[in-house]
């Protein structure tokens, strides 16, 4: 997630003011930590030739903010995509086997990736080519192990080939996709635990925001604006959905 908020260093005679700034050019400054002297001066006056370290501003550039809230957003969508293409594509699905596990022997485990790569083939199979012919079958064995109702058999023309014939798509197959897929939906809508939801998003810069004083009407007007944006969002994921659950029927 972008930080918003960084710093910079400006010297103000006779003083040294440190910034937390949005942009070069501020909309609204922050008030002051209202501390009474610096830590330097111990609570003692300095004289008027020596610097004294002054306390924290901040400014504040809504232009900034909103469009590092629009590439939380952004990014926040593709991860969602991602995953609702997965749960559409269920068995059909190439990285399906990504996180599978392969005893090679009783020193090494591979993992999928390592050892074998699939592929679709048409509409109704998999096909699976391992790179050393050696561990077909033990790649056969993974994956009749790991219970994923498929049947891999090894290509009688191709030892390094092994064939996956899809199960056809059932109501009841449908049905858990469609409730698998609003399950994703309402994390990304509505859990606010969830770091890359938009409501932790949301609430996460308007707990930022919050440590700002400046001017209110410009701050309304941000707070305005980022909710614009949420909404508008959560609108996208919504009709990304219904996209997906429409093709599923």
């Amino acid at each position: 997630m972008l930080s918003l908020f960084s710093r910079v260093s400006s010297i103000a005679s006779p003083s040294i003011v440190s910034l937390r700034y949005f942009s070069a050019s501020p909309s609204v400054w922050a008030k002051k930590d209202k501390k009474g002297s610096s830590k330097k001066d111990n609570g003692k006056k300095s004289s008027s030739n020596t610097p004294v370290e002054d306390d924290e501003v901040e400014i504040l550039d809504p232009k900034k903010i909103l469009t590092e809230v629009k590439q939380q957003c952004d990014e926040s969508f593709k991860l969602y995509s991602k995953s609702l293409t997965e749960l559409k594509m269920g068995k059909a699905n190439p990285s399906l086997f990504d996180n599978l596990k392969i005893k090679i022997d009783d020193s090494y485990t591979a993992t999928f990736p390592e050892i074998a790569m699939s592929a679709m083939k048409g509409t109704g199979f998999l096909n699976i080519n391992v790179f050393d012919p050696a561990h077909s079958k033990k790649v056969i064995s993974a994956i009749l192990e790991a219970n994923m109702n498929l049947n891999p058999e090894l290509d009688p023309k191709n030892p390094q080939l092994l064939k996956i014939k899809l199960p056809n798509s059932t109501k009841e197959l449908r049905e858990k996709q469609i409730k698998d897929m609003k399950a994703l939906l309402d994390q990304y809508k509505s859990n606010t635990s969830f770091k890359n939801s938009l409501p932790f998003i949301r609430s996460n810069v308007l707990k930022n925001l919050k440590k700002v004083d400046g001017s209110k009407d410009i701050i309304k007007k941000l707070t305005t604006d980022i909710d614009a944006t949420y909404k508008s969002y959560v609108e996208k994921f919504t009709n990304s959905f219904k996209t997906t659950e429409k093709s599923l029927n």
